[in-house]
């Protein structure tokens, strides 16, 4: 017997791009701490959701990570922003504003030697690249003026430092290490 079902990559690929917005999501102190998670979701024709989950470090390296999934009822939906945003209060966020965020930290981090993570090759297609606007180019990454690199459990430190020297040289960012 064949199996017809669709990986979520599948569906992503072939079929999120084409469905309504249903919501867009950002934890409310992004600037401060310099981590923004943004969620996107699109609501299906069965009334399930497709969602990806964006986390960006403005500050530094960029997209440092996605997740994605699809044929999410209502209530593992709330759970699931629950989760996510549980303790840390969240805004609605036009589209446009998180397109041009999303992408801006990206290009900005490319700029000095960070690739987005591996998963954003799936989870891009809930976006669509011709909702980014003029917008774009306000997005700046690190914080003042500087990248600010703040080192997370899975990070290579010494290899980030390593490109931060060779792209912006020394002197030109700020290290926080992380605290255990």
């Amino acid at each position: 017997m064949k199996n017809n079902k669709l990986s979520a990559q599948k569906y992503f690929k072939t079929r999120v791009r084409k469905l309504p917005l249903f919501e867009c999501l950002i934890n409310t102190k992004y600037k401060e701490i310099g981590l923004a998670q943004v969620f996107i979701s699109r609501k299906q024709p069965s009334g399930k959701n497709a969602y990806a989950l964006f986390l960006l470090d403005i500050f530094c390296l960029g997209l440092k990570d996605s997740v994605y999934s699809f044929n999410i009822d209502m209530d593992e939906y709330k759970d699931l922003t629950n989760q996510l945003f549980g303790n840390e209060p969240f805004n609605s966020i036009d589209i446009i504003e998180a397109h041009n965020l999303i992408y801006g930290t990206i290009d900005c981090a490319e700029e000095i030697g960070f690739k987005p993570h591996k998963s954003f090759a799936i989870s891009e297609y809930i976006l669509n690249p011709d909702l980014i606007d003029d917008g774009i180019d306000d997005i700046e990454l690190g914080k003042d003026g500087k990248p600010m690199y703040v080192s997370g459990s899975f990070d290579n430190v010494n290899q980030i430092i390593k490109t931060l020297e060779r792209t912006v040289g020394k002197g030109n960012f700020e290290f926080i290490s992380e605290v255990s």
